[in-house]
């Protein structure tokens, strides 16, 4: 790991080498509604360089990084909140194919009782049913 005192010193020139390049950018020029580093016919060359300050340059990098961070806390939010839907939904489609499973087995239980007694009342012999008798006729 390098030392703190000489990170420094690395980092500045890097800086300073990226702003060398950023002001030796080549011209842009707009042909039509599409930018090129070509002249064009009818084109006109567009300036480009950035005319903020440097302090409104580091605010705009602050705002963006905290809109990023919001961003990114409002997403593992959401996922949080849709895996939780997720969660509960699976668990009412568990519970309601549970009690249609027992509903299905009361119904079974109900015909298969229906069957024996069905099956029972017809292998035993039936009493024969014989006419009241009537009232003597006067």
């Amino acid at each position: 790991m390098w030392p703190r005192v000489a990170v420094f010193p690395l980092v500045g020139a890097a800086l300073a080498l990226a702003g060398l390049a950023w002001a030796q950018q080549p011209p842009v020029w707009r042909c039509g509604n599409a930018y090129s580093h070509e002249p064009c016919a009818q084109g006109r060359q567009v300036d480009v360089q950035d005319a903020r300050t440097a302090e409104q340059q580091a605010q705009a990098r602050r705002q963006a990084a905290q809109t990023r961070a919001f961003a990114d806390a409002l997403h593992r939010e959401n996922a949080a909140r849709d895996a939780q839907r997720r969660r509960e939904e699976l668990a009412q489609q568990k519970a309601l194919a549970k009690q249609q499973a027992a509903l299905r087995r009361a119904a079974r239980k109900r015909t298969a009782g229906a069957a024996d007694a069905a099956s029972h009342s017809a292998a035993r012999p039936q009493k024969a049913l014989r006419p009241a008798a009537s009232a003597p006729r006067r």
